[in-house]
């Protein structure tokens, strides 16, 4: 899969067995994504492309969990105690 780097500019060619599919937000505003950790000359980088659910669902990689600014109780994760 075809990745973009922004720090070197330029296209990155990815390997399957290095990507993870992953959902970012809830509800209606779901977002999916591949995402992959590679190196890029030299340099160890994170790399994420937003695709479409049909996409997503055809990738026959490993999924990541999804992130939404929650937890996984689905509660917001603040520390802040109730006085």
């Amino acid at each position: 899969m075809e990745f973009y780097s922004v720090k070197h500019r330029k296209k990155i060619e990815v390997d399957e067995k290095d990507i993870r599919k992953k959902t970012f937000g809830e509800g209606t505003q779901l977002r999916y994504a591949a995402v992959a950790q590679t190196e890029v000359d030299g340099d160890k980088v994170n790399l994420t492309k937003f695709i479409s659910k049909a996409t997503f669902e055809d990738l026959k990689v490993p999924e990541d969990q999804g992130t939404g600014g929650k937890a996984a109780s689905g509660k917001a994760t603040s520390k802040a105690k109730a006085k």
